[in-house]
């Protein structure tokens, strides 16, 4: 066997291909720009309907571009493992931009960087790796395979610009030829060049780097050290008030029953004497922007990581005013927000009761939620962030007894099923989402007798199930679809607290369909759990414009 495998070897190497460097470059930039961007192709055709010298121009523009690019890296001993890490890089990025019409921006990258294994798992399906395989692996051992002709140093470099010069200027030429053209459908299809692969994806893993990199020296800046309690009574002569705040994952209002969506996705809440806001926004498309974003005192328009990084956020503001506070995790993490408070992580607890494969059913999160409550003792405040419609294992989100819409999709891979299928899975794991918050009010409620308790829901974003060929989240917000950013927000507050605090639910009722998002959650907890601060903005907080005597 030995020798049959240096037989083999020997074969091999004698045989191997031989290719000018310059040669194997453009190669590798036809492979990657006509056969790795399928997306980009589809819409260049669909933005540049009728121009067909736009068309035109733009193939051989970019080639231009893509054979300068490729053959800067034709140096010996660099050029073997840049043009492979460019294919299996960009196999990859075609896989999720073809299959889900994702954008891989920056964001999108954070998101991969900050899931975990179980959640990876969903993704990096047998047919995912077939696909890499196939059109990954294998140009990657041919680019190895072949002897690479290399001429001299000096003689290379010239002919490296010989090739490189003119193509950047067939490249501005065909921009210059039609940029009118191609300046307003960019304007108006902003997506457009953002699916060029592998070029902005690996711009947006470059970009995320630096950014990580700058993100180091950053220094936590204290905020609302101010933040007291402000109450007609001492905290000794009323019932504590605890606030639980329900981050919600991946669901989107149109699927709503209490938004007007003709399935009864909500038979639980529509029962409970809550209040729906249905014209809310998220802040981001993603987990790792929404979460921080939506406990960050900057609202949506001037949020960026690194201010949520650099400054403290409402649970924070909370600790300042003695109020207790906790988070409790079925998801992937808090993204910081709960650094500096008791939190808990249920995701991997492999509670056999509710976890299985690395993940835990919500109802984990209500499992302990009555002992917690009887132990509080003053003001308090605890998240529970759910796991929700995380897809695209949208199946695994809810326990048997919550299918209730048939047929369902049970595969990860959305090819296997048809649009309907994948929406009835979705639809069976907002109905568990709708169990787990009833569950969430009718603990509170049962509790008082002794403390005045509220729920509030917000999801951290939405999620595409295949309306204008998009799926899951993450498009950059600038034109995200409404799928992605149409969230439900959930308001249910006990008499005792009504009472305490003046709030009055008709005229909440009354500002239901008024535009809201994540902006308001910050001041409405401040301004629902009685704290008074500089930073406390009342034109946010929901509440503020309900309370007896408040002017609206």
């Amino acid at each position: 066997m030995h020798e049959r495998n240096v037989a083999l070897f020997e074969t091999l190497k004698t045989h191997r291909p031989r290719l000018r460097s310059e040669w194997l470059s453009i190669l590798t930039a036809v492979y990657l720009l006509f056969f790795l961007n399928t997306t980009f192709w589809d819409k260049s055709f669909l933005y540049l309907k009728g121009q067909g010298f736009g068309l035109l121009a733009l193939a051989v523009g970019l080639l231009a571009a893509f054979i300068a690019l490729t053959i800067t890296f034709s140096a010996k001993y660099l050029i073997k493992p840049a043009l492979i890490f460019m294919v299996l890089a960009g196999v990859a990025g075609a896989w999720f931009m073809d299959r889900f019409g994702v954008i891989i921006d920056t964001e999108m990258i954070r998101n991969a960087m900050e899931t975990n294994q179980a959640e990876a798992g969903h993704l990096i399906t047998g047919a995912f790796v077939l696909h890499m395989i196939l059109f990954g692996v294998l140009p990657s051992l041919f680019i190895a395979w072949v002897e690479v002709v290399h001429r001299p140093i000096l003689r290379k470099v010239l002919v490296n610009l010989a090739i490189i010069v003119p193509s950047l200027l067939v490249f501005a030429g065909a921009g210059l030829s039609n940029s009118g053209t191609y300046i307003f459908s960019t304007r108006e299809h902003r997506d457009w060049f953002r699916t060029l692969n592998p070029i902005f994806p690996l711009g947006s893993a470059a970009s995320f780097l630096v950014g990580q990199s700058r993100e180091q020296t950053i220094v936590l800046q204290p905020l609302a050290t101010d933040a007291k309690v402000v109450d007609a009574l001492p905290a000794a002569k009323r019932r504590p008030r605890v606030t639980v705040v329900v981050v919600g994952e991946t669901a989107r209002a149109q699927n709503f029953q209490l938004g007007g969506y003709a399935r009864a996705t909500n038979p639980e809440l529509s029962k409970r004497d809550i209040v729906y806001f249905n014209n809310t926004s998220s802040c981001g498309t993603a987990t790792a922007v929404s979460v921080p974003c939506m406990f960050s005192v900057y609202g949506q328009r001037s949020y960026s990581h690194a201010k949520a990084l650099a400054t403290e956020d409402l649970m924070d503001v909370l600790n300042h005013a003695g109020i207790k506070t906790e988070w409790w995790d079925n998801n992937t993490g808090d993204k910081h927000v709960a650094d500096r408070i008791k939190k808990t992580d249920f995701f991997s607890s492999n509670d056999p009761r509710f976890c299985k494969g690395g993940e835990c059913l919500d109802q984990i999160l209500v499992d302990g939620l009555d002992d917690w409550l009887n132990k509080v003792d003053g003001d308090a405040v605890l998240v529970l962030h759910q796991l929700g419609n995380h897809g695209p294992a949208y199946y695994l989100r809810s326990p048997e007894e919550f299918r209730k819409f048939m047929p369902d999709c049970r595969s990860v891979d959305f090819d296997t099923c048809t649009p309907e299928t994948i929406t009835n899975a979705y639809d069976n794991a907002l109905l568990y989402t709708d169990y787990i918050l009833s569950e969430v009010i009718d603990k509170l409620n049962a509790h008082g007798d002794r403390l005045d308790t509220a729920m509030i829901y917000m999801s951290d974003h939405g999620e595409s199930l295949g309306e204008n060929g998009l799926y899951l989240h993450g498009a950059p917000y600038m034109f995200a679809p409404k799928e992605q950013t149409h969230i439900p927000f959930v308001v249910w507050i006990s008499p005792g607290l009504r009472q305490s605090t003046g709030i009055d639910k008709p005229c909440l009722a009354a500002k239901a369909d008024a535009p809201h998002s994540h902006d308001n959650l910050f001041h409405s907890v401040l301004g629902l759990m009685q704290v008074k601060t500089q930073v406390h903005d009342t034109a946010l907080d929901i509440f503020a414009a309900c309370r007896n005597g408040a002017s609206s």
